[in-house]
């Protein structure tokens, strides 16, 4: 989880020019003092500020990542789990484009690691269930930056952003079935 960054990095970065000292860890406003007294330190409500819009910067960032990660974790299509990461994808899809041309006897392993065989039929649905949870991941991740924002405008950094997501393989009953075996 990001953290709120200190008085101390807040003004390495948006005011390098003023050279600063503090007590402490820099997060005490009263323990910064600048080294050369003609300088005049931010306020305290400025550092403030731009504390917030770094660590909403940041939470966002993790939230990205996040989404990105779940994009590629897996998706479900009856008993099966199947891969949804971007080398899959395009395999994928061109079994879809092939349609009633895809050679017949293809078969694709699972990620339980079983395999099946994939026709026409179920590259579409492999291609639409895809695009169905991409949907969903992305609205999730708008949603927890919509949340982080409102929530605790002041301390995002205190937001949590683990929950609602759509489920992967990783998560699912059939994957820690496996587990044991693995």
């Amino acid at each position: 989880m990001a953290t709120k960054p200190s008085y101390v990095e807040i003004m390495s970065e948006y005011w390098p020019e003023i050279q600063v000292s503090a007590q402490g860890d820099g997060f005490d406003y009263n323990s910064l003092q600048a080294l050369d007294p003609e300088q005049t330190l931010p306020t305290q409500e400025q550092l403030d500020e731009k504390a917030v819009y770094i660590t909403r910067k940041a939470m966002w960032k993790e939230i990205q990542e996040k989404r990105d990660f779940r994009k590629g974790a897996g998706i479900k299509i009856g008993a099966n789990w199947f891969h949804s990461d971007d080398t899959s994808r395009i395999q994928q899809l061109a079994l879809t484009m092939m349609g009633a041309n895809m050679p017949a006897g293809i078969m694709w392993k699972t990620m339980q690691g079983t395999f099946v065989q994939m026709t026409p039929q179920l590259a579409g649905q492999i291609f639409q269930t895809i695009a169905a949870s991409d949907q969903a991941v992305y609205a999730r991740a708008e949603y927890h930056r919509q949340h982080m924002i409102l929530d605790d405008p002041l301390h995002p950094e205190n937001y949590d952003y683990s929950g609602g997501w759509p489920m992967i393989y990783s998560e699912s009953p059939e994957a820690a079935a496996l587990a044991d075996y693995q």
